[in-house]
C-alpha cells in the first residue's frame, strides 16, 4: 500500500508538471495559481480578487483556476512548484527564502511602519530592480506583486513596554532571520518557536511575549493571554511576492502582460490598505478587550529607531561575505525608495 500511494503521489505531481503552463483554446488563456494560504486567510482573499482582476482586465481572455492551502505544493517549496512549471503563478513568503532571495529580504529591513508604506516599497522594488529581477530569474520565475504585513508590535504579558529599557532581556517569540537580528538591537532575546506552540509557550512562560503583528495575534488567540502592546516601533514586517513561470510569462501576449501588471499593482496597493485597516480593526478589539495599548510618540520612535543604527551594514557585510556582491546597490535603492514613501 506505501509503494501504491507513492506511486499515485509521483504519477499525479507528473501530470500536474506535464499539464501546467498556459493553455490557449479557442482563443482563451488558462492558468494554474497556487497559494500556501488556507480558506479565509488574508492572502487567501487577496489571491482570489487577483484573479478576478486579471480575468477582468483581459475581458476572460485568461481563466484562472484556484489551487489554495499548499494544494500544488507546500509554502517552502513555492519557488520551486512555480519555476517547474507545476503551476503558473504562486504566492511565496519571500522569508521562507532568506537565503535563496537575499535580495528581495532587504524589503524587512525596518524603514517603513505600515502595511501601505511597506508594499508601495516592495512593489516600487520589483519593478525597478533589477538586481532582485536577476535574483527570481534564477529559479524560472518572474515576480508581478509585492506586498507587506505592518511592522511588527511588541505583545507581552507581565511586563509594559514603556520605554527601551523595557525591553532589555526580553525573551520575546520573533519570525527569526532578520527580525532576529533587529530583536537584539532593542536588546529582546529573540526565541524561534513555530506557530502553532506559540500559545503554549506564551501560556507556560517561556517566553514573556511576542513580537508579532495584531491579526497574527489574533490568529493564534495570543490576546487571551498578552496584557500589553506597544505600537509604532520598527520591528520590521512580513513580505510575501506572487510569481509567474518565465516561460508562461514569455508566451502571453503584449496584451494580457500589461493586463497582469496593471492588476498586480492595483493588489498590491489594495493588500497594504487591507493589513492597515485590519491592524486597525484588531486594535480597537483589543482596547475594548481590555489590553493596554501604547503608542509611542513621534520623538520615541526617533529615539528608538537609533537603537537600529548599523544594522543594515551588518546585513550588508553578512550577504556580501557570501557572495552576494549586489546586496549594497540594492540596498541604497530600498533606503532611497523607502524615503520617498514612509513617513
Amino acid at each position: 500500500m506505501h509503494i501504491l500511494g507513492r506511486f499515485l503521489t509521483l504519477a499525479v505531481a507528473a501530470f500536474l508538471a506535464g499539464t501546467a503552463g498556459h493553455a490557449i483554446a479557442a482563443g482563451e488563456i488558462r492558468m494554474k495559481f497556487a497559494g500556501p494560504y488556507p480558506a479565509g486567510h488574508p492572502s487567501d482573499l487577496m489571491a482570489k480578487q487577483y484573479i478576478a482582476e486579471i480575468e477582468r482586465l483581459t475581458n476572460n481572455k485568461v481563466k484562472i483556476s484556484y489551487f489554495p492551502s499548499e494544494q500544488l505544493g507546500k509554502a517552502k517549496d513555492m519557488l520551486s512548484v512555480c519555476g517547474k512549471g507545476v503551476a503558473d503563478i504562486c504566492q511565496v513568503h519571500i522569508t521562507y527564502f532568506a537565503g535563496q532571495l537575499p535580495y528581495s529580504n532587504v524589503i524587512v529591513l525596518p524603514y517603513w511602519t505600515t502595511a501601505t508604506e511597506g508594499s508601495a516599497i516592495f512593489q516600487s522594488m520589483l519593478e525597478s530592480s533589477p538586481e532582485l529581477e536577476e535574483e527570481f530569474a534564477k529559479y524560472g520565475v518572474r515576480p508581478l506583486e509585492g506586498h507587506t504585513t505592518p511592522s511588527y508590535d511588541v505583545a507581552t504579558v507581565d511586563k509594559p513596554v514603556r520605554k527601551l529599557e523595557d525591553l532589555k532581556g526580553l525573551k520575546l517569540k520573533t519570525a527569526g532571520g532578520l527580525f532576529d537580528n533587529i530583536a537584539k538591537r532593542y536588546g529582546i532575546i529573540p526565541v524561534s518557536i513555530p506557530a502553532a506552540e506559540t500559545y503554549e509557550s506564551v501560556q507556560r512562560g517561556l517566553v514573556h511575549g511576542v513580537v508579532f503583528n495584531y491579526p497574527s495575534i489574533r490568529s493564534y488567540h495570543l490576546n487571551d493571554l498578552v496584557k500589553y502592546i506597544t505600537n509604532g516601533m520598527r520591528t520590521g514586517g512580513y513580505p510575501g511576492a506572487t510569481v509567474i513561470n518565465e516561460k508562461t510569462w514569455r508566451k502571453l501576449p503584449k496584451d494580457v502582460q500589461e493586463a497582469i501588471m496593471e492588476a498586480s499593482r492595483t493588489v498590491a496597493a489594495n493588500e497594504g490598505k487591507r493589513w492597515d485597516e485590519l491592524h486597525q480593526k484588531v486594535r480597537e478589539e483589543f482596547r475594548a478587550q481590555g489590553i493596554q495599548i501604547y503608542d509611542l510618540t513621534p520623538e520615541q520612535r526617533l529615539e528608538w529607531a537609533k537603537a537600529l543604527e548599523g544594522l543594515d551594514e551588518e546585513y550588508i557585510a553578512e550577504m556580501e561575505k557570501r557572495g552576494f556582491s549586489k546586496i549594497r546597490k540594492v540596498f541604497d535603492d530600498f533606503r532611497t525608495t523607502a524615503a520617498r514613501i514612509a513617513r
